[in-house]
């Protein structure tokens, strides 16, 4: 049998096939033709996008007869509004386009942040499918039909009906993750009709056979099953390996997010507070959340770009290069690495920036290179001691995402985490994750059975005790420097 793993992001979407031994047979990428930073969508494009990407996936493969199954999985928080005959309604506004409104921020106010937080288990933002939902209202020239999340709106492309999968519901602040349903409380709050949102279905559950007219035009059998997959971090922990409590997956690239394995919705409010998420895990194994920093990949690129390019070798990655000059030791600088402002979790702050502390006459690029690691490692530790001061802890970590391709960065990661960082061969994990949750839904068997057959790791970093120890005194220092920063940027606000 042959599975396709959809993976839509937010610049891009891929399609990736797996036979169920766990070997990838093929693999399609398109990029949607937009301006950059463009923070609208059009439904067309990204249908297109999508269709073209399967088509081209399955024109690689030599027994199309085998394809049995075809997953769909995306990024969070954004929808298409559709008509009646399922015309869209406005452009999907991404994820991480500025929906802020008065009508949202009154909202919340009548309602209560602690309201939204016991229902919908996070802190009431913008950035989340109702704010969008809110505005989309306004300004659909017709009535919406149905609010399709990301996934949820290709599944109809491909088959004519409407579904959610649960992981993605909990991305719109109305949905009871307690009671696993929609809630009427706050659908009668916000004035939105529970029979506009789809029928949540479990990660990985049924849709139904690809339309006959959609299987020829993508080259697909016609009895192809369709299934819904899920938001693309829980298929990133289902691609890496994540299965028992206290285990997360690391994905580092442009954003890095930490998405460990819990067994139980904490029962202090402090953890929504902190931004945190509490997101029902697979075959009902606990709960995973979302640890991340939106300035990550993206601080590293800058070093690359903007002090390092001349160092670029016509036969070598410029990373290559950067970690073979890369320092042994831990430097003596601090990075407070927010060039793209402090985005996600614990906190805050589009208009924060970034720092760099103890520079001397001494100081060579290969110093800043490695401060930078070191910076960006310091906040994902932070989040992580949010985590366990809310009993969420992680003693194993799969490392996947381009960062993953430097030993240099992961034993960073071992030394200042203090856990065991495992990494994953495979560079596409969500659309493996998806595959396998496709080979599971064809089989009844458990997607975890079906993944002993796809992962595959390199040899585990551990921590290096005296590093550690030089890591935990310069932690303390980069929290003192974060919370001075995080105090003076309060005062200027």
């Amino acid at each position: 049998m042959i599975s396709l793993g959809i993976d839509i992001g937010g610049t891009g979407c891929k399609c990736v096939a797996f036979r169920d031994d766990g070997k990838q047979l093929a693999l399609a990428y398109a990029e949607y033709p937009l301006a950059s930073g463009n923070a609208n969508l059009p439904a067309d494009v990204l249908t297109s996008s999508v269709f073209q990407v399967i088509a081209r996936c399955t024109a690689q493969l030599k027994n199309k007869g085998e394809i049995g199954a075809i997953t769909v999985s995306s990024f969070g928080e954004s929808f298409v509004a559709v008509d009646e005959d399922g015309n869209a309604l406005t452009d999907i506004l991404l994820y991480f386009g500025n929906s802020e409104s008065q009508a949202f921020s009154q909202l919340v106010k009548e309602v209560g942040e602690e309201k939204f937080m016991r229902i919908a288990k996070i802190l009431p933002d913008a950035s989340y499918s109702l704010s969008k939902m809110l505005y989309t209202k306004k300004a659909a020239t017709r009535p919406v039909w149905k609010f399709l999340f990301i996934a949820g709106f290709i599944c109809y492309r491909l088959t004519g009906k409407t579904y959610a999968d649960i992981s993605l519901a909990c991305r719109s602040l109305l949905y009871d993750v307690e009671n696993r349903c929609w809630s009427q409380e706050l659908l009668d709050a916000c004035g939105i009709a529970v029979a506009t949102l789809p029928e949540v279905l479990p990660t990985g559950g049924k849709v139904g056979t690809v339309l006959p007219d959609i299987a020829v035009q993508l080259g697909l059998p016609k009895d192809t099953l369709v299934v819904i997959g899920s938001h693309d971090q829980i298929v990133n922990a289902l691609g890496a390996g994540v299965k028992e409590t206290g285990e997360a997956v690391d994905t580092s690239g442009t954003c890095e997010c930490m998405t460990p394995l819990f067994p139980a919705i904490p029962e202090d409010l402090n953890f929504q507070r902190e931004n945190f998420a509490c997101v029902p895990y697979l075959e009902d194994r606990g709960y995973v959340t979302y640890a991340y920093n939106i300035s990550a990949g993206s601080v590293v690129r800058w070093y690359r770009d903007a002090l390092a390019y001349h160092l670029k070798e016509d036969d070598r990655s410029i990373y290559d290069v950067l970690n073979e000059r890369c320092p042994k030791e831990p430097t003596n600088l601090l990075v407070l690495p927010f060039l793209q402002g402090m985005g996600g979790t614990p906190d805050v702050d589009p208009g924060a920036t970034g720092m760099i502390a103890g520079l001397t006459t001494q100081t060579r690029l290969p110093d800043i290179y490695r401060a930078i690691l070191e910076g960006v490692t310091f906040e994902m530790r932070y989040n992580q001691e949010k985590l366990n001061g809310n009993g969420v802890c992680c003693h194993k970590l799969y490392a996947c995402g381009g960062g993953a391709r430097s030993k240099v960065w992961l034993q960073i990661k071992a030394d200042i985490l203090g856990c065991e960082v495992i990494p994953v061969k495979a560079e596409e994990t969500g659309a493996m994750g998806s595959a396998i949750l496709g080979i599971a839904a064809v089989t009844g068997e458990s997607p975890f059975a079906i993944g002993e057959k796809f992962w595959q790791y390199d040899a585990p970093i551990v921590p290096m005790a005296e590093k550690q120890k030089v890591y935990d005194r310069k932690y303390e220092m980069y929290k003192a420097f974060r919370a001075l920063y995080i105090e003076q940027r309060r005062k200027e606000i």
